[in-house]
Formats: structure tokens, sequence, C-alpha cells
């Protein structure tokens, strides 16, 4: 079992220098690579220092004990900001996100700096100090991470949703690994607290049950460091964060007369070009490229789209997308395509999106659909 153990702990050190070397030569300094940086330097310390314990390496320890200590308190705070930077604006965003990190910082002066020191030298006031309160902090330590992390999935939700009112098309902007990332931390730190529930009624375990934690962690990172290195930010305007703030109001749904007027009009020549022009055939269409092309700034076909018509650029795109692709279908010019190259002619540019949104306007899949032309 130590022999496994020790293979996974520095597969997972390997890894994160890996990492941290792509990141540090990475030409692309964005903010989200800076805090990618920083999250694999505390995760690196947290395996460096199981590794010290498992083949007790003293001074290897104590310099990676603080780090690790904390570590628990600083990943939940650093991955909603890793989310933050990657859909809004560098401007500020450190800044505002600096009290969340008070929590760490207040243990690190109140509980792991005290803590390292007794045990360096061994001082019985501080020992006595600590003893009461540790333990306490420890649990309150995994409550603070399943916390943000919820926070955080929250948040992807929300960005992820604003983005459909900008782009038609969210393949080359996946943010599902994301996702699933947090979701698996989620799930480590649920069963970490529940082991250590466990032990707290039916004492510990023959072996060290943090080390399950720490060995899935190191699953997650790789994860994150393959999807997450050289991930692009797309950030989204700041009009969509006002009009999202907007219909999460009660009122959500009254305009002013003179703006339905002007959005009718609006709404007309939207119509117009969609069925004309078939701009939804661009596979790269963005809610700024349909905005030109009706005349009108993208933060106004915006509030048209989700205000006064109740959709979003997303989803009236591909509205249009799947009726083309039921043309095709019924259509004998098409009958040598197969059904994902129909749907590459008509603006789509992933099979899994497609037959999504194909079985969501129609309620069955393509090729039930395509058999009833058979």
């Amino acid at each position: 079992m130590k022999l496994l153990v020790d293979f996974v702990l520095v597969g997972g050190v390997i890894i994160i220098a890996i990492l941290l070397l792509l990141l540090i030569k990475s030409k692309k300094k964005q903010l989200s690579q800076k805090i990618l940086t920083v999250f694999f330097v505390f995760l690196g310390c947290v395996i460096l220092c199981f590794y010290a314990l498992l083949h007790d390496i003293i001074w290897l320890f104590r310099i990676c004990f603080i780090p690790n200590d904390i570590t628990v308190l600083v990943v939940g705070p650093l991955l909603l900001l890793y989310i933050k930077s990657l859909f809004l604006k560098e401007e500020n965003l450190v800044k505002n996100s600096l009290p969340h990190f008070i929590p760490a910082a207040l243990y690190t002066v109140f509980i792991a700096v005290p803590t390292l020191l007794y045990g360096i030298f061994s001082i019985d006031r501080l020992s006595y100090i600590l003893s009461d309160f540790i333990y306490f902090f420890i649990r309150i330590g995994d409550l603070h991470l399943m916390l943000y992390l919820i926070i955080s999935l929250r948040l992807l939700s929300k960005y992820r949703k604003l983005m459909k009112s900008k782009y038609s098309n969210l393949t080359k902007y996946d943010f599902n690994w994301i996702r699933i990332m947090l979701q698996g931390a989620l799930c480590v730190i649920s069963i970490d607290v529940m082991l250590k529930i466990y032990e707290s009624f039916y004492g510990d375990f023959d072996w060290n049950a943090d080390f399950v934690s720490v060995i899935t962690m190191i699953i997650l990172i790789s994860f994150l460091g393959y999807y997450g290195v050289n991930q692009s930010s797309v950030l989204l305007p700041d009009y969509l964060l006002e009009e999202d703030q907007f219909t999460t109001n009660k009122s959500k749904n009254t305009l002013p007369s003179f703006k339905k007027e002007e959005f009718e009009t609006l709404k007309s020549k939207l119509e117009l070009i969609l069925v004309t022009n078939r701009p939804y055939l661009d596979e790269d269409l963005t809610l700024g490229k349909l905005a030109n092309q009706i005349s009108t700034t993208d933060k106004k076909l915006s509030m048209l789209l989700n205000q006064y018509m109740n959709t979003t650029f997303y989803d009236l795109i591909n509205t249009y997308r799947i009726n083309a692709v039921k043309e095709k279908i019924q259509s004998d010019l098409y009958d040598n395509y197969n059904l994902f190259g129909i749907a590459c002619e008509c603006g789509f540019k992933s099979r899994t999106s497609f037959n999504r949104i194909f079985k969501k306007e129609t309620g069955c899949s393509p090729s039930v659909y395509k058999k009833q032309f058979s």
C-alpha cells in the first residue's frame, strides 16, 4: 500500500511540475493562468507534505506545512476567482476578491504559524492554546471549501447561460470540463468529511484517511491541467451582466411603450434578415455579426432577444438551424448526405450539441426523424 501511495504522490509532483513549467513558459500571461499557477503551487505543497509524512522527511514537512495547512481555505476562493477571470475583465478582479482570502490569512496567523512553532520549539503554552481550536478549524475548513465549490458551480452555470446571449455555437467555448472538475472536487471533499465523521465516532483508521483525498485530488489536478492550461478567456460584455440583473427583477417583462414600438420594428428587421440572408448558416455567427446585419448594436439586439422576445441568441439561431436541417432531410437533394453532414451545412459544429438541440426542438432524435421520410 505504501509503495502504491508513494508512486501516486511522486506522479502528482511530476504532473504539477510539468503544468507549472507550461504555465510559466506560456507567452499569454492571462489572469486565469496566473491564478492556476498559484493554485498548482498550493496543491504541489500538499502533495510534498504528504510525501514528507510518508517518508518522515521533517525538513520538507516543515517547509510545506503552512501552505498545506491553509490550502483547504485557499482553494475555494482561488477556483471562484479563476472562473470569474475566464468570463470577466481583469480590472479590479483580484482586488475585489481579496476579502475571500481573509479566513486563510487569519488561520495562518493564529493557527498555522503557532502550530509550526510548537512543532519546532515544543512551546507548551502554544500547545495549550491550540489544542482546543485546531480540530474545530479543520472541520470549518472542509465546510468552507464545500460552500465555495457550490458557489463556483452556480456562478459557472450563470456565465454559461449568459454566453448563449452572445454565441450561436459553444463548441469552441465548452466549459463543461470545469463543471465536471468542480463536481468531482465536491465529491472528494464530501467523502473526506464523511471519513472524518466516521473517525469521530468509531476511532481512527489503521491508515491515514487523508491519503484517499490526496490521491483523488491528483486525478482532478490532471484533469484541470489538461483542459485549463491553454484555456482562453471568453469575456462577457458588461451589458450582458446588467441585463441578467434586470431579468431577475420582478418587473422583467415591463418595457416602456416607446421601446415596445422600437423593438417591434427591430424584430421585423431581424426576422426578415433571418429569412432572406440566412445568417444562421454561418457556424461562427455571433451576436455582434448579426447586429451589424440589421444595423443596430449588439446591446440593443441582446435586449430585443432577452427582454422582448424572451429567448436567447443561442436558442433563436439554433431553432432556425434545426428548421434548415429538417428541410434538407426532407429534400431528395440531400439523400447522399449523412445527418451530421447536413447539420454542418446548416451551421452546427458539434455532433453532440446538434443531437441534443434537435431532440429538444422536435422531441425525437435526427435518425428517428429521418426515417419518417425514407
